[in-house]
């Protein structure tokens, strides 16, 4: 894995929020994690990730909302989009995300993912 690779975690789980980022702290990732997209976008506004990994479904202001802004606040970010909605697999906000995974694809999944945006 790639060192100092940056990473922000969007999620209103917390447990997913924990293990992903304790999985990606070990392989060598700089990881931090936030609980909305409120909170996401005010974290990009002083930090620019590598890598935003966003789910969709949030409570306030979910992932759906912040998609765009992401683009506008931080247009080097990469988006992986990471939600347990098959739904939106072929919607519009699959197409502008960078990588769209489903919560219940492995870890390794995810990890490749990340290889290939960074």
């Amino acid at each position: 894995m790639r060192k100092g690779i940056g990473i922000v975690i969007a999620d209103d789980n917390q447990g997913v929020r924990e293990t992903l980022k304790d999985i990606l702290s070990e392989k060598g990732y700089f990881v931090e994690a936030v609980n909305n997209g409120y909170e996401l976008l005010n974290y990009l506004k002083k930090k620019s990730p590598d890598i935003v990994i966003l789910d969709l479904m949030m409570p306030e202001k979910d992932g759906v909302e912040t998609l765009s802004c992401i683009k506008t606040i931080s247009p080097k970010s990469k988006i992986i989009i990471y939600t347990g909605f098959q739904r939106y697999e072929n919607s519009i906000y699959a197409h502008t995300a960078d990588k769209f995974l489903l919560k219940g694809n492995t870890i390794e999944d995810l990890l490749k993912a990340i290889e290939e945006l960074s």
